[in-house]
């Protein structure tokens, strides 16, 4: 694996209080989790409540260092879900369960804080890392990486971006969802360094610590930066210089590249998906501000091509292995030879990637075919905005004036042709999101239930 991968004397991970860990110091603090994973009878499972800590990241990297399968999870998790996973996947190890979760059967506790499967159990070649993808149009699922996707990933985002060893990250989204565990794996496999803070991103703490760190390169997700554009077009911290954008469309893309020129730095847009270990896709728009609205081009060792419904396929050696849904199907090896149909509808002009939606997220209404996406789009110059079909109507879910909705509402239904009973608004405070800044699509399907 090619991280994490730095001169000896150089900082590798940066706590709160600005001490550093160093590249050299780094296999002298894996030793304590290589202890608890070898008291496992052979390759197993682990399962790892992630959080922004140092723990989680030594834990993490220690993991990869050995033959185990990691798993990482949300510590927001509630008991339902944690129980679907210890009876799926059957973890031999659990590290740093939620508190408030009781000691499942057949669970031993360790330490106080762990707990250990009474009977454990080997896995033959199972894959490196297990993460759920953010099941904002579905139900969650496992999607299975090897050493390999991860390798491949973080190098070929390095070079995307062109990270340095003077480049400094932070944590400004979770480790365990994708595109915030790609920051940290990039930025290792360059001799970079990252900041390790649980601290939410639009928060006067994070902002100050990203400051007083140095920190030069910043991710983030579209309500993110909306929270955000106030406070960066008032106060630029000095040292930024790089903002990473992915997880949906950014309604103020070309307000933000601007931004960043002016401050001698430069947004780059992305486009990603777990079962792409993270990230496939990148604009750097100031380099090429004639292609903003688009994901830009494949990442290196990468290629897009479209399918005759428009569907996007992606090829690249970060595609993962397949999904596992118990268990029994970490053996089951590769089964996509690095090919992915990511459900995403797109087109490419001038070599530049355009996405037009989920393929999921087309409804038939009233006889209609409607791009639940394209809808979504036209509603955002109003606000905040999240469109859902339910029991064959559109709820359109916005933050705006009455007024100027059901004014906007009776134009799309005449360009569609549908009745406006069809399309119903509901004004609302703010829609809802996951942990990982996505819009909560199946939450808002409940509400208009």
């Amino acid at each position: 694996m090619s991280f994490p991968h730095g001169a000896a004397n150089a900082p590798a991970l940066i706590v709160a209080d600005g001490t550093a860990l160093r590249y050299g110091e780094l296999s002298s603090a894996f030793s304590p989790w290589h202890k608890l994973t070898a008291t496992l009878k052979g390759p197993g499972v682990v399962l790892l409540f992630a959080d922004n800590s140092l723990s989680t990241v030594l834990c993490y990297l220690a993991c990869l260092d050995s033959p185990h399968t990691l798993m990482l999870a949300d510590p927001a998790l509630n008991e339902r879900a944690v129980a679907r996973i210890l009876s799926a996947f059957q973890p031999d190890l659990v590290v740093r369960p939620p508190r408030a979760l009781p000691l499942p059967q057949g669970y031993l506790a360790t330490d106080g804080a762990n707990w250990r499967r009474a009977r454990t159990a080997v896995i033959d070649r199972g894959p490196a890392l297990l993460l759920m993808t953010s099941g904002s149009t579905g139900a969650p699922r496992v999607v299975c990486l090897s050493a390999d996707n991860l390798s491949a990933n973080a190098d070929s985002i390095g070079q995307a971006l062109a990270i340095t060893e003077a480049d400094r990250a932070i944590t400004s989204l979770p480790l365990h969802y994708c595109y915030g565990l790609s920051v940290l794996n990039s930025h290792l496999s360059r001799g970079a360094s990252v900041v390790l803070t649980n601290r939410s991103p639009t928060s006067r703490l994070f902002l100050r610590q990203l400051a007083q760190t140095g920190t030069t390169a910043l991710a983030g997700v579209p309500i993110t930066y909306q929270a955000l554009w106030p406070v960066l077009r008032r106060q630029w911290p000095a040292t930024l210089r790089a903002l990473t954008q992915s997880g949906g469309v950014l309604g103020n893309v070309a307000d933000y590249a601007r931004l960043a020129i002016e401050h001698n730095g430069r947004l780059f847009v992305m486009y990603g998906q777990t079962e792409a270990t993270a990230r496939m896709a990148v604009l750097d728009t100031a380099a090429h501000p004639e292609a903003i609205g688009s994901v830009g081009r494949a990442v290196p060792g990468g290629k897009f091509e479209l399918l005759d419904s428009g569907e996007i396929v992606y090829q690249g050696p970060n595609v993962m292995l397949g999904y596992a849904d118990t268990r029994a199907d970490l053996t089951a090896g590769d089964r996509l030879g690095g090919v992915l149909r990511t459900g995403d509808l797109g087109s490419i002009r001038d070599g530049y990637l355009y996405l037009r939606g989920r393929i999921k997220r087309i409804a038939k209404v009233a006889g209609k075919r409607i791009n639940l996406d394209e809808l979504e789009s036209t509603f955002r110059r109003l606000g905040t905005t999240a469109v859902v079909e339910s029991g064959g109507a559109v709820f359109v879910h916005c933050v705006a004036e009455l007024d100027t909705a059901h004014a906007l509402a009776r134009e799309v239904c005449a360009d569609l042709g549908i009745p406006p009973a069809y399309l119903r608004i509901k004004l609302v405070d703010n829609v809802p999101h996951s942990a990982a800044g996505k819009i909560d699509y199946q939450a808002l399907i409940r509400e208009s239930s």
